[in-house]
């Protein structure tokens, strides 16, 4: 599957923000697979209309990275990095806005139950290295 079809599946189930600013979440699209990550700063590039963005690859460990891109290519517009296709997107990360139903209303109420805490007297004590 190329990039701007993954891209496209995912704008089908997921909810991205129009514009990327520092400290958002991004979906990062690269050849060898799709990884979060986190901005840290965007600064202008000696090239006009070109910005270095710094960021943090959310993979194990963490990697700092820096892309030089335009305004469209941290939005979702496809480009390429040694001729392979990679793709940014900010991701909305605030909760849905939607009215849930009646019935949907009703369903929330009886998940978010209160905890009680469960002490057995017959327990036997943790054991101490």
């Amino acid at each position: 599957m190329n990039m701007q079809t993954i891209l496209a599946t995912l704008k089908t189930r997921m909810s991205f923000k129009a514009t990327t600013a520092a400290g958002d979440i991004v979906l990062i699209g690269m050849p060898t697979g799709l990884f979060y990550g986190v901005i840290h700063h965007i600064e202008p590039n000696i090239k006009k209309n070109w910005y270095n963005v710094f960021f943090k690859l959310l993979v194990v460990p963490p990697v700092d990275m820096t892309w030089i891109l335009r305004t469209p290519q941290m939005t979702g517009e496809i480009f390429t990095i040694n001729g392979q296709e990679h793709f940014m997107i900010a991701v909305d990360t605030q909760p849905s806005q939607k009215n849930p139903s009646e019935e949907g209303k009703k369903t929330l109420k009886s998940k978010n139950r209160r905890l009680t805490l469960i002490k057995c007297e017959n327990d036997p004590p943790p054991e101490t290295a």
